[in-house]
């Protein structure tokens, strides 16, 4: 076993991946992109453009049964687990996380938020149950846009437009729940309340009745265990 652990997960970690068998090696690709500009009378000039994307690449093979002298650890599930998981990621079209601790003897390792924008994998002759594999990644960055809107002075009456924030932000990578099951206790409004805390905004109580009377009924406020509502 070697020092280098390779991690990829989905939905804010709520599934995860660790690779069996490290990729013998990994191929990052980062630099700038460069604009050239010529100016009469001075030439032509090259000036850095912004930093493009990280493009991350390995192949390796997803074993069908676990050997000490390449496996990273025993408890290694099927090959075709790793292919269905990797595969609706990808047709999932959302960003996933890539980790690879101890990568260059750091111990932060690598840490990027990518999308998979390719994935083919194949059985051999000669290792029937072993799927080989190649995975390629490119990073994916959050951007939050803030509504510009034009800024009044009482004074003069003059309208100032106000500039975007263009900072970068890291927003909720997590799926937001479709259903919700209904538990001992529970009431529309406690469940509205629980559903706002993990993200689902703008709901109410009248909108969560409204999709759900043909479940529920007649009465609101009888609500029963085991009931599956329909989140608007």
């Amino acid at each position: 076993m070697s020092t280098l652990q390779f991690w990829l997960s989905f939905n804010n970690g709520a599934e995860k991946i660790r690779l069996p068998v490290n990729p013998p090696e990994i191929r990052v690709v980062s630099g700038y992109n460069w604009t050239d500009i010529n100016l009469s009378q001075f030439g032509e000039f090259t000036v850095p453009s912004g930093h493009p994307l990280t493009e991350i690449s390995f192949s390796s093979f997803f074993p069908r049964d676990y050997n000490a002298s390449y496996c990273e650890y025993p408890e290694i599930p099927k090959p075709t687990e790793f292919t269905d998981k990797l595969s609706k990621w990808k047709e999932s079209k959302k960003p996933i996380r890539l980790i690879v601790l101890g990568f260059g003897g750091r111990s932060s390792g690598l840490n990027y938020a990518m999308t998979i924008r390719n994935f083919t994998f194949e059985e051999r002759a000669g290792s029937p149950g072993d799927i080989y594999y190649t995975l390629e990644m490119r990073e994916y960055r959050f951007i939050k846009l803030a509504q510009v809107g034009p800024a009044v002075s009482k004074q003069t009456g003059v309208k100032t437009v106000i500039k975007a924030d263009s900072k970068s932000s890291r927003p909720n990578e997590k799926t937001l729940p479709k259903t919700y099951t209904v538990k001992s206790g529970d009431t529309l409004t406690k469940i509205v309340q629980r559903l706002r805390t993990q993200g689902v905004k703008g709901l109410t109580v009248e909108k969560l009745y409204q999709a759900n009377k043909s479940v529920i009924g007649k009465n609101k406020n009888l609500i029963k265990v085991g009931q599956k509502l329909t989140i608007p």
